[in-house]
């Protein structure tokens, strides 16, 4: 089986570099297969971002001791989107219970 391909060709390795090579990627180039990886990464980016919201969710609830609301979830979103992650990372583990939930239901300053 070694001398079948005496090259060296590795298809997986060429299938990645058609895909990955973002300004001669042959795939990305092909109308159907582009737009299939252009709809995979989007469909990834919103997993990832979901996966994050859950989890800053479970992290504040542990800290305040109760589930959040709904309108709470969308306030720790909103305020890591519009003034980035340090302003949710440095209310998550510098305030105190109270304080904490005072933060969620404020208004939200834009950085």
């Amino acid at each position: 089986m070694a001398t079948i391909d005496p090259w060296g060709h590795n298809l997986l390795k060429e299938l990645i570099v058609m895909v990955e090579d973002k300004e001669e990627g042959l795939l990305r180039r092909t109308p159907i297969i582009g737009e299939m990886i252009g709809e995979a990464e989007q469909r990834g980016e919103e997993r990832g971002q979901k996966a994050i919201a859950e989890l800053l969710g479970r992290l504040f609830a542990r800290r305040i001791g109760r589930r959040l609301t709904a309108q709470e979830e969308r306030s720790i979103v909103e305020r890591a989107r519009v003034n980035g992650p340090d302003e949710v990372e440095v209310a998550l583990l510098e305030r105190e219970r109270e304080a904490l939930v005072r933060w969620l239901a404020e208004p939200m300053r834009n950085a």
